[in-house]
C-alpha cells in the first residue's frame, strides 16, 4: 500500500501533526508544493485553519491533485477553534477523488498560538490522536 503525507503550515502546528502522521505511517511529510508524481492509495493531508477557512494554497494544492493518481484522501486540520475538515473533503469529492470517512480536526491550544512562529509541540495525547487517526484509516481502508 502506498501512502503519502502532504502538509501546509504557517506556524509550524500542522507540520508537526504531519510528521506524527507520516511516522506512524511510515513514510516521510513532505510540504504541498511537493508533487504527487505516483499513484497514492491513501493521502494523508491537510493544514492550518485561518479564519474560519484553510489557506489558499491548501485549496490550490487540492485543485491541482489528478484523481487519477489518489485512491482515498484522508483529511486533518489544525486549529483552535474550527475544523474545517469538510472544506478539504469538499474540495477533493468534487475533484472526483473518494475521501475517507475517518478524519481529524485537531485542536490546538492558546500556548501553540501565542508562541514562536515556527515552534510547535503537540502533547502526548495530540500524538494519540494522530497515531489512532492513522491507524483508523489505514485499517478501514484495507478492508475496503
Amino acid at each position: 500500500m502506498k501512502i503519502a503525507v502532504r502538509y501546509q503550515s504557517r506556524g509550524g502546528n500542522s507540520k508537526a501533526a504531519a510528521e506524527v502522521i507520516a511516522e506512524a505511517a511510515g513514510v516521510k511529510a513532505e510540504r504541498i508544493d511537493i508533487p504527487i508524481n505516483e499513484p497514492i492509495d491513501i493521502l494523508f493531508v491537510g493544514g492550518g485553519v485561518y479564519a474560519w477557512t484553510i489557506d489558499k494554497n491548501l485549496k490550490a494544492f487540492l485543485h491541482s491533485i489528478d484523481p487519477k493518481s489518489v485512491k482515498t484522501l484522508a483529511a486533518f486540520t489544525t486549529s483552535g477553534l474550527f475544523g474545517c475538515t469538510g472544506t478539504i473533503k469538499a474540495i477533493a469529492k468534487a475533484k472526483g477523488i473518494n475521501t475517507s470517512g475517518i478524519h481529524l480536526p485537531l485542536r490546538m491550544g492558546f500556548h501553540n498560538y501565542f508562541g514562536a512562529i515556527g515552534y510547535a509541540t503537540l502533547s502526548d495525547k495530540q500524538k494519540g490522536l494522530l497515531n489512532g487517526f492513522v491507524e483508523k484509516v489505514i485499517e478501514f481502508e484495507t478492508t475496503q
